[in-house]
């Protein structure tokens, strides 16, 4: 059956407002149907969750479409969902290469398929409720005493930090607990959190003296023309300001000025896309904007806020926890400090370099935007900056990517270390972040393998010395003894010292 996800304006009612919707459309007997029950599921949850939550379910609801059509014989719906979590789990091919039902799907780890099939089984008790199907994909059940024990954990653990975490025990919720589903998910491997992967410190003045120059700029001299002060400003805000990645994009040019209480450095304020204080603007009908989306609407009705679109304008927003719970906005900290003074200079730069190309603020507020093109004075995208990101950290000799905490959010965790080697107060350090518990800071303070390894070799050293000092020299050469001295019958059989990585490699050279 084929399908296709779109997104649709719905309208509700007879005023001009509406929703912005991903659907399904089907093609069945020559006519394009919309899946009409994820489309009103959609409409019962779309204040409560976000488009990236709409879209996975979209993704996951299209395999099942596709799995059912490639296996019509299976018509009992939890013997039907088996299969599917079966096939996504394990893949579709089989010993050979071949697969039969055409869906060539790869296996997948249960990180990633679990949270889709725990949408699609909401999705589905959903549909039961509201009388579109008689049975539920992955129905609910009575507990075994084991399975009832782990749900008590986990609502525990869920409450353990709540101050009124207690009474949310309703009679309702207890009786839940004892309930699981009937087809358990492949449970995920235990793990521990690994340590947080930060923008190599030792290359920070790099990216910014070498990585955001522009194409052929390099030999020039007029500073305006030879850096690109809007990846300059947005980067700032990233490594030394802590911010995620979608929030410079939510930027007005009002919400940088010069810090009225330390002149010279910038005071940033990053307001809610929605919810936020909406700038100083005329009455209209006796009535000023009440917040940044009636803003936009009154007085530049072609722009929504970028959480409620989709597409390249689209920009998230995470951050609950405001430093102004009024105004609805996170106050930008620097670390370093200085870096205030010089993101100022940077936005002073990228201002004038805008006006150099024509761009005012009247068309939009959003203090970034694209430069050239068709899109000149557009707001700027997430994906733009993040492809000038990545050449800026290419040109520095630098390989892109997460593991390497190259990517842009890895000047968030870059500031994180730095504050916890710091010694910075928790409580300071949650306001600089805007995290909403204590708890999120936990990564920061996760060792990396080096730093192990490095507490290992002292602790080694350590050990060594100790005991040579307390033990006759027979002793001390049997404790001290060299495994690989032992092995290439080497005289020197004593080792007072840890030998490092590239010691090792030239010793063994010796015996080859």
């Amino acid at each position: 059956m084929k399908h296709a996800r779109i997104w649709v304006k719905v309208k509700l009612d007879v005023t001009g407002g509406f929703v912005r919707l991903p659907v399904i459309v089907m093609l069945t007997a020559e006519k394009v149907n919309v899946l009409e029950p994820l489309l009103f599921y959609f409409l019962s949850r779309h204040h409560e969750r976000s488009q990236s939550w709409m879209v996975k379910l979209c993704e996951i609801v299209g395999q099942l479409i596709d799995y059912i059509d490639a296996n019509g014989k299976i018509l009992k719906p939890t013997d039907l969902f088996g299969g599917f979590v079966n096939s996504l789990y394990n893949g579709t091919f089989d010993e050979t290469e071949n697969d039969p039902s055409l869906l060539c799907w790869f296996p997948s780890s249960a990180k990633t398929v679990n949270p889709k099939l725990r949408m699609l089984e909401e999705f589905s008790d959903w549909m039961v409720i509201k009388n579109y199907i008689p049975l539920s994909l992955n129905p609910w059940t009575d507990a075994t005493t084991s399975a009832q024990r782990f749900n008590w954990i986990a609502w525990y653990r869920q409450n353990q930090f709540s101050f009124l975490g207690h009474l949310r025990l309703t009679t309702k919720k207890s009786a839940s607990l004892g309930q699981a589903r009937s087809m358990k998910l492949r449970r995920q491997p235990l793990g521990k959190a690994s340590a947080a992967k930060a923008f190599p410190p030792d290359f920070e003045t790099a990216l910014f003296r070498d990585g955001f120059v522009r194409h052929g700029k390099t030999d020039e001299e007029d500073i305006l023309e030879k850096f690109d002060w809007r990846g300059i400003c947005i980067a700032l805000l990233l490594v030394y300001g802590a911010r995620r990645l979608s929030e410079p994009f939510q930027l007005w040019t009002g919400d940088v000025m010069e810090n009225p209480t330390r002149p010279g450095e910038a005071l940033v304020r990053i307001y809610h896309p929605v919810e936020g204080q909406a700038p100083e603007n005329p009455k209209v009908n006796g009535r000023r904007a009440a917040n940044r989306q009636a803003y936009l609407q009154i007085f530049h009705p072609r722009y929504a806020p970028r959480t409620t679109a989709h597409g390249n304008y689209h920009a998230g927003f995470k951050g609950r926890a405001f430093t102004d719970e009024k105004a609805q906005f996170l106050h930008v900290h620097w670390l370093p400090t200085d870096m205030a003074e010089a993101f100022l200079y940077a936005y002073h730069n990228y201002m004038e370099q805008r006006a150099r190309l024509g761009i005012d603020s009247a068309r939009h507020p959003f203090a970034f935007v694209s430069h050239k093109g068709k899109h000149k004075g557009e707001p700027y995208t997430i994906g733009a900056f993040c492809a000038t990101w990545k050449r800026a950290v290419t040109r520095i000799g630098l390989p892109h990517g997460k593991l390497h905490g190259t990517t842009p959010h890895g000047g968030r965790h870059s500031v994180g270390i730095r504050a916890n080697k710091a010694g910075i107060d928790k409580y300071d350090a949650q306001e600089m972040f805007g995290h909403s518990s204590l708890l999120s800071q936990d990564v920061y303070r996760v060792p990396t393998v080096e730093q192990v390894t490095e507490s290992l070799d002292a602790a080694t050293r350590r050990i060594l010395h100790e005991e040579s000092a307390g033990a006759n020299d027979d002793q001390a050469l049997n404790r001290q003894t060299n495994l690989i001295d032992i092995w290439t019958g080497s005289e020197d059989r004593s080792r007072t010292h840890i030998w490092s990585a590239p010691q090792r490699r030239n010793r063994g050279k010796r015996f080859d």
